[in-house]
């Protein structure tokens, strides 16, 4: 299950991550396009949802620390109030990508 590129939309970033769903860190891939944050997970995980969420939804993101102390995590807030939490590499390079495509 792959989400397909629409036209004029070029993946910036495509990185391993997890999302936390609940209390469920869900693995797979976050990727970073010139329109939108697209996580799918992988397929051995319960919750298989893809999230797909077009950069103009986003209010800010931030860096976040995960357990309150390794400095992996972004969080993401959308204009609506939702909020998303994921655990990445290079994080800064992410924050960037978002902040610069927005």
């Amino acid at each position: 299950m792959s989400v397909e590129l629409k036209k004029n939309e070029r993946i910036l970033a495509d990185r391993g991550a997890n999302l936390f769903r609940g209390f469920e860190g869900v693995g797979g891939r976050l990727k970073i396009t010139n329109q939108r944050l697209i996580f799918e997970p992988h397929a051995i995980n319960i919750q298989k949802q893809i999230l797909e969420v077009p950069l103009n939804k986003i209010k800010e993101v931030n860096s976040r620390n995960t357990l309150g102390i390794i400095p992996n995590g972004i969080l993401i807030k959308l204009i609506s109030g939702q909020e998303y939490k994921f655990v990445v590499w290079k994080r800064e390079e992410l924050i960037r990508l978002i902040d610069d495509n927005r």
